[in-house]
């Protein structure tokens, strides 16, 4: 049938190929969106959750953690056996192509040009179910034959990205609010109640179950989509200042000033039947990393069902000593857990409940919120309340964040009380605001900046990249504004292993979320996020974050620009600095009075 379904109402994969191809091929944000309306407009309603986790390149909420365990030589292998090519040959072909899908597409191409179309999305992702339940003995034979007998059926184009699916490769360059879009393009006729449909994603996770709500009961039903234990809570962000009269002022005269603590944010989640799960932001799930701290909130954490933040942070409770972020990191492991859990304590300093026993507290003010985790937690040397006091003035703010300082956390995050003190669930807005040390600094302030290009290296760096190029995000419009690029800061072991590091996110040409003046030597889709230390920010012709609000025809770039070594994995793309943000730290470092 012309629309890619089946005489059962069922939709042919090769739809979704099709329009992962034309996606990949688009070069606005525009095209993005009817491209996607186009794919959900031909999807049956019981048929939308499926192809809403496809088009974000899964096959269940992230959160759930799918792990299809399909590690690229073992489907390399179900190439050669749906083609009947050696694997020597396909390894050679994937050398040539640069790609394992690019590869398997080509070689089918030979083998199987004229296969007609037979693979349902309904049957290829039970089969991905299917291969990722498969474990114990003979799992990786089983987990073979599955992805082969696929393979075996699919044209060169399905091919193409279904390898890419299975062994995550498969980057769309588009995000969810692009999703979100074309969800209320084609349910709703009007992208502007896209902000609805934002907000249900955010404080739910799951983007199929936003749309199969809005299929079923409209924006009416969306609107009634609430927290619920066991779906992260997209979490709240906050704006940075270095000014404690801006900050006091920006909250209307008071407000709660928390430490900071340089450590793993994480969500605790307790469900009815008593379940305890920890999320990252990421919403990773690292329980079996932090089996301490699971333990100390099954004992301290009251109510029956639960969401909680907190934020994970190397505590030796005996000293009373805060350590650094790199140890929180050493406990990020698969292997040796319980020896790294002696060697590196940890605790858990609390600063959100969000919700308890069937009451959602995301819409309660921030006092109210406070006053229930207080009374929702036990205390220990271990699991605390992150320290906390009601300033109303500057110099009250200052002191408290010199104390913050000298008690060894980061700084302060500096929080409104009043009534509309809301939990703004995915949101970056006033509401909060940071103050930390390096922001405090006349010469240099750090920022988290995406890679979305490299320069090849010369002389010493030949073979590796030279530099990589770096963007803020802008979540108006989406794209991720260059800021400049930066070679300093990196080991040579670190040069060596970047290559590696970013070929699953190689792109051939410029993403189209990607807002450069600056020809890279290679792009990237935007996913790895890395922390700098800029001397100063300078208004600059050549880079676009920012664009136009300083100065016509300018954006902003970094001075001096050095990687301080830490790869923020527990940031996505979007977290990362804003370029709005670098527009605030430009206009407050140049009201700054002279050193």
């Amino acid at each position: 049938m012309t629309d890619g379904r089946d005489e059962d109402g069922g939709v042919r994969y090769e739809v979704v190929a099709e329009a992962y191809r034309d996606l990949e091929q688009a070069s606005g944000r525009l095209m993005l969106i009817d491209r996607l309306a186009a794919l959900l407009s031909q999807t049956p309603q019981e048929l939308l959750p499926t192809v809403c986790y496809l088009c974000q390149g899964q096959i269940a909420p992230e959160f759930a953690a799918v792990d299809l365990g399909l590690a690229e030589k073992l489907a390399l292998r179900a190439v050669a056996t749906a083609t009947g090519v050696e694997p020597v040959d396909v390894v050679a072909a994937v050398r040539e192509a640069g790609d394992l899908g690019q590869a398997a597409e080509q070689l089918l191409a030979t083998t199987a040009q004229d296969r007609e179309p037979s693979l349902e999305v309904a049957a290829v992702v039970d089969t991905l179910h299917q291969i990722a339940r498969a474990e114990g003995s003979g799992s990786q034979g089983r987990k073979l034959d599955l992805l082969a007998g696929l393979l075996a059926l699919a044209t060169p184009l399905e091919a193409r990205y279904l390898l890419r699916l299975v062994t995550g490769n498969l980057r769309l360059g588009i995000g969810t609010p692009t999703i979100l879009d074309a969800l209320a393009q084609v349910y709703t006729g009007n992208r502007k109640d896209r902000p609805v449909l934002e907000r249900a994603y955010n404080v739910c996770s799951d983007l199929g179950l936003v749309g199969a709500t809005l299929a079923s009961g409209g924006l009416v039903a969306v609107k009634e989509l609430r927290v619920r234990p066991g779906n992260p809570v997209r979490v709240m962000l906050a704006q940075r200042l270095s000014d404690a009269s801006e900050i006091v002022a920006r909250l209307g005269g008071r407000c709660m000033a928390e430490y900071k603590y340089d450590g793993m944010r994480v969500q605790a989640h307790r469900t009815a039947d008593g379940d305890l799960e920890l999320f990252t932001r990421r919403q990773e799930r690292v329980s079996n990393q932090f089996p301490d701290v699971v333990k100390l909130l099954q004992t301290g954490l009251g109510p029956r069902e639960a969401i909680l933040e907190g934020e994970i942070v190397a505590y030796d409770a005996a000293a009373g000593e805060l350590r650094p972020f790199q140890e929180v990191m050493f406990r990020r492991r698969k292997h040796g857990i319980a020896e790294a859990a002696r060697d590196v304590p940890v605790g858990l300093f609390c600063f959100e409940l969000l919700y308890a026993d069937g009451q959602d507290l995301t819409e309660s003010s921030y006092l109210d919120r406070r006053a229930r985790l207080s009374e929702a937690v036990t205390l220990s040397d271990r699991l605390r309340l992150t320290t906390a006091l009601e300033v109303s003035t500057a110099p009250a703010l200052d002191a408290m964040f010199e104390q913050a300082v000298a008690d060894g956390s980061e700084g302060l995050v500096c929080k409104s009380t009043g009534p509309d003190s809301i939990y703004h669930a995915g949101a970056r807005g006033w509401q909060w605001i940071k103050l930390k040390r390096d922001y405090r600094t006349e010469l240099a302030d750090t920022i988290d900046l995406v890679v979305v290009g490299a320069f090849a290296g010369r002389g010493r760096r030949r073979g590796t990249y030279g530099a990589v190029l770096l963007a803020a995000y802008d979540p108006e419009t989406e794209l991720y504004q260059t800021v400049g690029k930066c070679g300093t800061g990196f080991s040579d072991a670190e040069l060596a292993s970047l290559p590696a590091r970013l070929a699953p996110l190689t792109r051939a040409r410029r993403p189209a979320r990607v807002d450069s003046r600056v020809p890279a030597d290679i792009w990237f889709e935007p996913s790895l996020v890395l922390e700098v230390l800029s001397a100063e920010l300078t208004l600059s012709p050549n880079h676009t974050a920012g664009w136009g609000q300083l100065k016509d025809d300018a954006g902003l770039s970094m001075r001096f620009p050095r990687f301080t070594g830490r790869w923020r994995d527990d940031k996505e793309p979007q977290d990362a600095t804003t370029a709005q943000q670098l527009v605030e730290l430009y206009r407050t470092a140049r009201r700054a009075p002279a050193g």
